[in-house]
């Protein structure tokens, strides 16, 4: 019925058995972002629960368990509702930091 642990095998989190049991995609479950891509010109972020900077050179959003920080030129924001944003512009840089 389990599986014996082997030396370096990390456990299932709770919620990693609750998703591969709902057959979830693992970052719904981990709160994890989502993030799309349309080149470097358009990207559309799932699971965002508040947007933590804006302007026209820095977007930083957190998402749960991390912060996602996009850079570049004429950043701006065509889309936001519920936990999806959509960032528009020229980016130069994504980086994924700790809350």
């Amino acid at each position: 019925m389990f599986k014996k642990q082997t030396r370096g095998e990390a456990l299932p989190t709770f919620l990693g058995r609750v998703a591969k049991t709902l057959e979830l995609p693992m970052e719904v479950a981990e709160g994890m972002p989502q993030i799309e891509l349309l080149g470097n010109r358009e990207a559309t972020v799932e699971h965002c629960q508040r947007v933590l900077e804006y302007n026209d050179k820095v977007v930083r959003l957190h998402t749960g368990r991390m912060v996602l920080r996009i850079s570049g030129r004429g950043l701006r924001m065509s889309y936001l509702a519920g936990d999806l944003v959509r960032v528009e512009g020229w980016f130069s840089t994504f980086e994924f930091q700790q809350p």
